[in-house]
């Protein structure tokens, strides 16, 4: 049995895993592998903010369908949000300064540029 845990310090999602592991669900969490992934090599994930362009709080790059399977016993019926139908190039115009979080969603400080 593998002994490694991919976990980082200070990160809600390691706590989750643990409990995920401590009752044998460790393989249902996928995510900790790329969080774990992102601390080692010191990346960040960008996360849009679509409601300032669209208006609308529904206009996702990615939505979860909630299909049945490993999280869900059967199809949910309604979808939580909506994929964006129209793409423009102002949505990959980033600010100059990007604002970054840890984890724990403190501010990074840095004069680091990316």
């Amino acid at each position: 049995m593998p002994t490694f845990r991919p976990t980082v310090p200070g990160s809600l999602p390691s706590i989750w895993y643990r409990i995920f592991a401590s009752s044998g669900r460790a393989g249902h969490m996928w995510s900790i592998w790329f969080i774990y992934y992102m601390h080692v090599n010191q990346l960040y994930s960008v996360y849009s903010n679509l409601v300032v362009y669209t208006g609308s709080r529904q206009a996702s790059l990615v939505i979860n369908r909630m299909e049945a399977g490993l999280h869900y016993g059967k199809r949910q019926s309604v979808d939580v949000n909506r994929l964006l139908i129209e793409w423009k190039e102002e949505y990959s115009v980033f600010p100059t300064e990007t604002v970054r979080l840890h984890w724990d969603g403190s501010y990074v400080e840095s004069n680091r540029s990316y």
